[in-house]
């Protein structure tokens, strides 16, 4: 009995070291997908003036966005709360309900207003660079994709180029998250 003991012990310290590894190593590649802020300021060709703009909405929006996703998980705990109490209250529950509805709107409104801010600074030059970038760092980080012209493992060709395809967008707004904020 004791040797079993040790030996399950044994083997969740194993199995808590491999995902902490796992973890480590996820945190490191996310690290490096970030854009590097001098490579990005040259490649879309951003003025001095630009990059601190970019990178002041970039950090306020960060903070509203903490705020936001903090204020949604409280409401959330406390819609649990109400529906797990032994008498219902049908009315806090739908004013809870709502709010968590109104959370979800102010959240979607900040980061259209911050992506629509972004591009009233950027030219139009420079917003097509950044789509540009921002469609490859998506294509990266989808499992199984493949580059530019190459097939998918569904058989399907790649369609991630506004060019190719009927009913293809030249507009990227809305279109899946929103792609990592430069780093400026």
């Amino acid at each position: 009995m004791g040797v079993k003991w040790i030996a399950a012990v044994g083997a969740l310290a194993v199995a808590g070291s491999a995902l902490a590894v796992g973890a480590q190593e996820m945190r490191e590649r996310q690290r490096a997908e970030r854009a590097d802020p001098a490579a990005l300021k040259a490649e879309l060709g951003l003025s001095d003036e630009q990059a601190t703009q970019l990178r002041k909405m970039w950090v306020d929006g960060r903070k509203q966005a903490i705020r936001q996703r903090a204020d949604l998980q409280i409401a959330r705990l406390e819609l649990r709360e109400l529906t797990e109490a032994p008498v219902v209250d049908q009315k806090a529950v739908d004013a809870k309900v709502k709010t968590i509805g109104d959370l979800h709107a102010a959240q979607l409104k900040a980061r259209t207003d911050q992506r629509l801010a972004m591009r009233r600074l950027l030219s139009p030059e420079q917003q097509e660079k950044m789509k540009q970038l921002a469609r490859e760092r998506r294509l990266q980080r989808r499992p199984g994709a493949a580059g530019p012209g190459r097939e998918r493992h569904s058989g399907r060709p790649d369609r991630s180029s506004p060019s190719e395809g009927p009913g293809a967008s030249s507009s990227e707004e809305g279109e899946g998250p929103a792609p990592a904020e430069p780093r400026l």
